[in-house]
């Protein structure tokens, strides 16, 4: 699985210019169907190269364009250790592609910019938070959603340095014993008043900062599981602002991941709703004032000048919606589209510093498909 934090974000939004091809897929943990996740995909890529073709661009570089794409197919570790869902995107600054604990819907844009939307609910926390493992060996990181937990992947991140714990320094003291007779005295090596504390909080601080660059723009939860005495060191060593007080006490290695998981969601559950539920409040209290918008002209202007505190926007309209007799097609025009408004919305106001809710119809304050609580 790979995190995905605003700055990602952010800068495949960014991304402009030339031809550009963003796939989304649902994906399967294992079992038949991730032979059918490998065909979706297959299914994704023959669509962009059919609009590619319509286009008029030439064979070959239709086929270096898609190229990366097809390698994914053949890409063991990919479908071995699925996420939720699969995110491709192709364009001119090289492949990248994502594995989100998210389940995408079955999307495929061409256009001259990537789309980001199907991933803003990855932001919003309104349905996510991270599990910190600590253990005398090793500190792990979970990704977690209401659904269950998975271990996040840091090989190659700056996190990954600081997973393996200090070891500890026993130091040995000789005292003298009187064995009493003739011997003399004995001399006995035993105990061990070395202090570990400074080390690990030394060691834990970098893993604060590490982690802190990770999640970098995301209001995510973080509930640590460990022993007490772990946890208070790593309280003190945390910069992180959503650290929830109480963690999960005990070793993490004696834990199942579905007890992991419970424990930890009854911890985050009145949080995460709590967050997005006094947003919703505050949108339909301010409504009215003139601190409140629901036309996607006017939130757009307004998150480009960094007046949008925070923004919902609907999950389910109706381009994401896919149909047995349409192609998942979308392709995107130079003048942008009421849709691409929500996009462009959203990428502005989480480039100052704003929240963004992703949510389905039914949790949004509004009846239209964008709702914003100005700053002023």
């Amino acid at each position: 699985m790979d995190i995905l934090n605003a700055h990602d974000l952010i800068r495949l939004a960014d991304q402009r210019g030339g031809t550009r091809i963003s796939v989304f897929l649902p994906t399967h943990h294992g079992g038949p169907q991730t032979e059918r996740d490998r065909i979706r995909l297959k299914n994704q890529l023959r669509h962009a190269q059919h609009a590619l073709r319509a286009d008029g661009m030439p064979v070959g570089q239709i086929d270096a364009m898609l190229e990366p794409g097809h390698r994914l197919l053949d890409r063991v570790g990919l479908w071995d250790q699925p996420s939720d869902g699969l995110a491709v995107f192709l364009g001119p600054d090289g492949p990248c592609h994502l594995r989100v604990p998210l389940r995408l819907p079955e999307l495929v844009t061409v256009g001259d910019r990537f789309v980001v939307r199907p991933l803003l609910p990855l932001l919003s926390t309104g349905g996510h938070f991270y599990v910190l493992a600590l253990s005398q060996d090793e500190i792990r990181l979970f990704h977690g959603t209401q659904a269950g937990l998975e271990q996040v992947e840091l090989d190659g991140l700056p996190l990954a340095v600081w997973l393996t714990m200090p070891r500890r320094r026993p130091q040995v003291h000789a005292f003298l014993a009187d064995r009493g007779g003739t011997g003399g005295r004995a001399v006995f090596h035993g105990g061990d008043g070395y202090d570990a504390k400074p080390l690990i909080l030394q060691h834990f601080r970098r893993v604060d900062h590490a982690l802190r660059d990770l999640l970098a723009g995301g209001q995510v939860p973080v509930v640590l599981a460990g022993v007490r005495y772990l946890q208070a060191i790593y309280h003190q060593a945390n910069t992180h602002p959503q650290l929830v007080p109480a963690g999960i006490d005990g070793s993490p290695r004696d834990t199942s991941l579905d007890q992991l998981h419970r424990r930890a969601w009854a911890l985050v559950e009145p949080l995460l709703r709590g967050h997005e539920t006094a947003a919703a409040t505050g949108y339909r209290t301010l409504q009215g004032t003139g601190r409140t918008s629901n036309a996607p002209d006017e939130i757009f202007a307004a998150a480009r000048q960094g007046r949008v505190e925070t923004l919902f926007l609907r999950t389910d309209t109706p381009e994401w919606r896919t149909r047995a007799d349409r192609e998942p097609l979308v392709l995107l025009t130079d003048t942008p589209t009421p849709s691409d408004q929500l996009d462009l919305a959203a990428v502005a106001t989480l480039r100052h510093a704003g929240t963004v809710y992703a949510v389905p119809t039914a949790r949004m304050p509004d009846a239209k498909p964008l709702a914003a609580t100005l700053r002023y």
